[in-house]
């Protein structure tokens, strides 16, 4: 069950776990938590390192890594992006926790322009008030200048062609606060809006997109630095056209997303992609429903229904659409391949992600001066614990003074 306990002035002390701080491992240490950040780390577990009268976190035998951040997830836990409704994305926050998730990307789907305005000024909404569970870091515009030849699970009446004016006036919704927008960079007007973007510090990702590859050179010289899940929606690589999966393999610059549910990607093609891309460039996300998190087989996304067969959600025509996934299930999927040690399968949940948004100096890791964002799991990647600034939002064991 998860509960909340308020840390606003409150020293807590985790000991005993094995700490991956995103820079070494320790295999037996103390992490201190002084008013929402992280105060020490220190190797070792004796009491001398307890603070007096800390809430002490006894986490033996466990992981203790930074909060995993998602940076494309539409739903969870029963809200989703499309209900435009505040209180949706709270269940989503809530939802999160329980999965080691301690700030996300609400991610909205292609619509109609009016609709994309409310679903951009919901979240905005739901930013200014005080957080629940998983932090809100801003947006992600999924579209809707993509190209309906790799629409994927999305509507192919809600893709248009690019629109500065519109590109504005979603960024005006927002306050802001987009972060991160995908683009199909072939279509026309594409390039100018990946430089508006650029200008605006707003991440841009090539996703949903026939490019070949003399426009993905032009679309990353104009400042495409990102991919959005990678493999799907994305021109594949012929013998004499590289296309956008041969320039990204190749460009090891370009951050991937990874959706490592073992069902969007065959497991030979994710071998494919560690040979080809350094890991420090991939980034796991979930791209997940309003189901994960819950069980049921049957449930809405967009308005359309999804049926969910063996772990995988498909729209009534057979077409994947978005997962069930949750992020420990992805970082124990990463593992799992045997080609990627725990470390980077947790940095690939946290510290990439973190760098991708330029938040790297103060998440996606446990040092000093960090936001006390934490993830304690046992070894089979169970979420003991989670908690964001310094309050623990979910734990399933129960902690004592000291």
């Amino acid at each position: 069950m998860a509960h909340s306990a308020k840390a606003s002035g409150q020293c807590i002390a985790i000991v005993n776990g094995e700490i991956y701080t995103s820079r070494v491992v320790i295999r037996r240490g103390v992490v201190v938590i002084r008013d929402g950040r992280i105060d020490t780390i220190e190797q070792g577990s004796g009491t001398s390192r307890r603070p007096k009268g800390a809430l002490v976190v006894d986490a033996r035998g466990m992981i203790v890594a930074p909060g995993f951040i998602d940076l494309h997830i539409h739903g969870a836990g029963g809200g989703d992006t499309s209900d435009c409704s505040v209180e949706s994305l709270r269940k989503m926050s809530s939802a999160l926790v329980r999965f080691g998730t301690t700030s996300y990307l609400p991610t909205v789907y292609p619509a109609g322009k009016s609709e994309m305005v409310r679903r951009v000024s919901t979240i905005r909404r739901a930013m200014e008030m005080a957080p629940q569970g998983a932090e809100i870091l801003g947006v992600n515009l999924e579209g809707p200048f993509l190209n309906p030849r790799e629409k994927g699970a999305l509507r192919e009446k809600s893709l248009r062609l690019p629109s500065m004016e519109e590109l504005c006036g979603l960024i005006d919704a927002s306050n802001d606060n987009i972060r991160l927008m995908s683009i199909a960079p072939e279509l026309p007007g594409a390039v100018e809006l990946i430089r508006e973007c650029r200008r605006r510090t707003i991440r841009v990702a090539v996703g949903h997109s026939d490019a070949s590859h003399e426009e993905m050179v032009i679309a990353i010289n104009a400042g495409i630095n990102h991919v959005t899940h990678v493999f799907n929606a994305l021109r594949g690589t012929r013998q004499r056209e590289p296309g956008v999966m041969g320039t990204v393999l190749t460009n090891h610059e370009i951050t991937v997303e990874l959706i490592a549910d073992m069902h969007h990607v065959h497991p030979v093609v994710i071998n494919l992609l560690l040979l080809a891309k350094p890991a420090d460039k991939i980034c796991l996300i979930t791209d997940a429903l309003r189901i994960a998190g819950l069980r049921g087989k049957r449930f809405t996304a967009d308005g359309r229904t999804v049926t969910v067969e063996d772990g995988v959600a498909k729209l009534s025509d057979g077409t994947i659409a978005g997962s069930v996934l949750t992020l420990n299930r992805a970082v124990r999927n990463m593992v799992a391949t045997e080609r990627v040690p725990l470390e980077n399968a947790l940095k690939m949940a946290g510290m990439i992600p973190a760098k991708v948004l330029g938040i790297d100096h103060r998440k996606g890791n446990i040092l000093p001066g960090s936001d006390a964002d934490i993830v304690v799991m046992d070894r089979n990647f169970d979420v003991q614990m989670t908690m964001v600034r310094g309050e623990i939002v979910h734990r399933k064991r129960k902690a004592k003074s000291g």
